[in-house]
């Protein structure tokens, strides 16, 4: 049924066992698009996961970003990914965060209207405006900054080596956010990681938390899982795979 192999955050979601018994009707992000990038940066290795300054670094024009192959589905509840930083480069003008479709690829995370982004060089925040606010500390080369969405809650926050900065982005207006790296002056390099390694910060124990408090109340994601799970044949759910425990623990 295409099943799609979910990071190991996800397994406490409703997700995990629509993913088992249906063909889900998105695809998770998991590496970075090639063709939805600025002329600016470079998705380089064939994974889409570094990517790295190859404009003039000159002016705010030269600023690049790369965004994911596709965007988040709201119905995941939760979604996070984390950026290495390779190197920062000249002056490390490196922003991380998201964004919808049609923000323009020549402008760094949150310059921009439907745009959101925390900045190494400054430690500021960006939300939809080229004006930043103080949020979290500098970073650099050898650091990892973790990005995390919660739908229910409409909020987003970073990690900084594992510990959560809290709050950055409330109200998220949006739902088709794609994550995104922003680059600016030559020699930054970064990698994307979407699980396809062990992330830093425990977003694992995060989640399950927040999966665990979600499950019973009624919101338009939990909603949208109930319509789903409900149309789920009793023939096609092995016992040998997953016990009745563990579905109605999933529907109730």
């Amino acid at each position: 049924m295409g099943e799609q192999n979910l990071p190991s955050y996800l397994k406490n979601s409703p997700l995990a066992l629509c993913n088992k018994y249906v063909a889900l009707p998105f695809i998770l992000p998991n590496k970075m698009s090639k063709k939805d990038s600025s002329i600016n940066v470079n998705v380089v290795d064939d994974d889409g996961l570094i990517v790295h300054y190859n404009g003039l670094g000159v002016r705010d024009a030269d600023s690049g970003i790369a965004r994911s192959n596709f965007p988040i589905p709201d119905k995941v509840g939760i979604f996070y990914f984390e950026v290495e930083v390779i190197s920062k480069g000249r002056d490390g003008l490196i922003g991380v965060g998201f964004c919808e479709k049609g923000v323009p690829l020549d402008r760094l995370p949150g310059w921009e209207p439907k745009s959101f982004g925390y900045h190494g060089d400054d430690g500021n925040k960006f939300e939809s405006t080229g004006t930043g606010a103080p949020y979290g500390p500098l970073f650099t080369t050898g650091d990892i900054i973790g990005c995390a969405i919660n739908f229910f809650s409409k909020k987003a926050f970073y990690t900084k080596n594992g510990k959560n900065l809290g709050i950055a982005f409330q109200n998220l207006p949006g739902n088709d956010y794609y994550p995104i790296i922003g680059l600016r002056t030559r020699g930054e390099k970064v990698k994307l990681n979407f699980g396809q390694e062990p992330f830093k910060f425990n977003i694992d124990a995060y989640a399950e938390k927040i999966f665990e408090n979600e499950r019973n109340n009624q919101n338009e994601i939990t909603q949208w899982y109930d319509s789903v799970i409900s149309g789920i044949r009793p023939d096609d759910i092995s016992l040998d795979d997953i016990s009745l425990d563990d579905i109605n623990q999933q529907i109730s």
